[in-house]
């Protein structure tokens, strides 16, 4: 990606930003009118749901692009993104001349469908790892839970964490659960 848009350096007409540990550098909710590659440091994607401290749902390291949610989707950032190591440097970009340029590149449109898609299917294979889990907890089954809890760690830091969390509930049955006649 950093190549492509090295490439289109004119059109796209990047901006250097700098970001210090705990900046929040995208905000969820906010409008997406840029797109950021993170080219030094590290940064926290973290979700903000219905529990008062936010969820990290991944650690990101540079040479990432962030923020293509939302100039496909709904046009607002999902979730926030704060630098945990830095300093950061970011190259951000316009949604509007990234737009205009993707447009005009197969190369950097190919590149872009690609990234979405492999997002995706990362999702569902964490989605479906996490649906194991609660069907594991479920049973008791911690066996089960051990070898997904293993599978979790390099996956993925916030589901690596709910995984924690249903081990501990899946140690805490006592076998199966009784069924209301008993």
């Amino acid at each position: 990606m950093k190549l492509l848009l090295d490439i289109h350096h004119d059109e796209l007409a990047p901006v250097i930003r700098q970001a210090a540990s705990g900046d929040l550098v995208m905000s969820q909710g906010a409008p997406a009118d840029s797109l950021m590659l993170l080219t030094k440091g590290k940064v926290a994607i973290q979700i903000r749901l219905t529990e008062p401290e936010p969820h990290t749902l991944a650690v990101i390291e540079a040479e990432e692009l962030l923020g293509e949610m939302g100039l496909f989707g709904s046009g607002q950032h999902s979730a926030d993104v704060r630098v945990v190591e830095g300093p950061a440097e970011l190259v951000e970009v316009s949604v509007d001349n990234f737009l205009k340029t993707l447009l005009f590149d197969i190369d950097l449109a190919m590149e872009m469908l690609a990234l979405v898609s492999q997002r995706c299917m990362r999702s569902n294979e964490v989605i479906g790892l996490l649906l194991d889990g609660i069907a594991a907890s479920e049973r008791g089954d911690t066996d089960q839970l051990n070898r997904l809890e293993s599978e979790f760690k390099p996956l993925n830091y916030c589901l690596s964490k709910a995984m924690d969390r249903l081990l501990v509930i899946g140690q805490g049955r006592s076998g199966p659960t009784p069924d209301s006649t008993g």
